[in-house]
């Protein structure tokens, strides 16, 4: 009776890995043939991370494998790569397939009945993820340098932000085109901030204009967005701080627009200390209960109002201004009269 395999292949959006899925396929029923095995199905995740076995039809595997694990005992892959270029993960994924299910994950140039606890395949195979481990290190530091250069040069990079579409230009790279049926929603959002409306305002008329996007943020992050202004953020790295280059997209609206809006929502911090010469008594006065009164401001309707109160008995607030008087009342009845000359 022969035994019984699965294969698995992938491939990434971004791999640049010289095998396709084709290419895998032929050689996992290669394997399966050379070998005699039993070859019941072929998992495949077309463009799926290498870094994470949070992957659909790896999870489609697992579950077939927990299904039917008696009758299986090989997982099959084209090279180690394609399982994982993660190090640590694959390693892991490898010894809970072997302990859980009593399965052997073979590449396709391996010996069938290679002895997976031998120091010498542990040695090589240690060496394959290193090395798929290091190319996924490249890959995104490569990704990583063209999204900043496409940056630098005014490239908008990633989901067009409301009011935008994505199009390609001339040499098929993509670029950022006005979507004008939302556009006055955009520019509508910046008059009414700049003109002192409220963000819960400005949201309901946007809402009502046809803005889409929800979350508590959403206007903040219109307001926040310099896309909007024609230009590109250059996110702060360890050796430049953040800063803003003109992008080749059109602007949607006038660049001091955003800068008065960026400023505008940059609220200064209040401090939560308050000054000693607000609250002179502070440090003196008691509670009934023997606890020193703290002090605060207390927001009126037009004003913020300082006060003391003792953190034991929340009830009890005291006017500052109005104990500050009567304080200085009662040192003036204290006051020594002028002394009399003797005769």
């Amino acid at each position: 009776m022969k035994n019984s395999a699965i294969g698995y292949r992938r491939i990434s959006s971004r791999d640049q890995s010289k095998y396709s899925l084709e290419s895998q396929e032929a050689s996992i029923q290669g394997y399966c043939h050379r070998n005699d095995l039993e070859l019941l199905a072929i998992f495949t995740d077309n463009g799926e991370r290498s870094d994470t076995f949070d992957r659909p039809d790896y999870k489609a595997l697992e579950l077939f494998i927990k299904r039917h694990h008696p009758k299986v005992s090989y997982l099959i892959i084209a090279s180690h790569d394609r399982f994982s270029r993660d190090f640590s993960e694959a390693f892991y994924k490898i010894k809970m397939l072997e302990q859980q299910f009593k399965l052997k994950v073979l590449a396709v140039d391996e010996a069938v009945d290679i002895d997976v606890n031998d120091p010498s395949v542990f040695t090589r195979r240690a060496f394959a993820y290193l090395l798929a481990n290091q190319e996924l290190l490249q890959i995104r530091k490569r990704t990583r340098d063209n999204i900043h250069y496409a940056r630098l040069s005014g490239r908008y990079i990633g989901k067009p932000p409301f009011g935008y579409i994505n199009a390609k230009d001339r040499n098929n790279r993509t670029v950022l085109l006005i979507d004008e049926d939302k556009a006055e929603v955009v520019r509508s959002i910046y008059r009414n901030y700049l003109a002192g409306a409220s963000i819960q305002i400005i949201r309901q008329l946007a809402q009502q204009q046809g803005f889409d996007k929800s979350g508590n943020s959403a206007i903040q992050n219109v307001l926040n967005n310099a896309t909007y202004a024609g230009l590109i953020k250059i996110p702060a790295n360890g050796k430049e701080k953040e800063r803003y280059v003109k992008g080749i997209h059109q602007p949607l609206i006038m660049e001091s627009d955003f800068w008065l809006a960026k400023k505008r929502s940059q609220k200064p911090k209040i401090s939560r200390s308050q000054p000693k010469e607000l609250f002179p008594l502070r440090g003196l006065l008691q509670c009934w209960c023997g606890r020193n009164m703290t002090a605060g401001l207390s927001k009126g309707r037009r004003n913020y109002y300082p006060y003391y109160r003792c953190l034991t008995h929340n009830g009890a607030n005291y006017n500052a201004d109005r104990l500050h008087i009567q304080f200085e009342t009662l040192l003036d009845a204290f006051k020594l009269t002028e002394p009399h000359n003797s005769v």
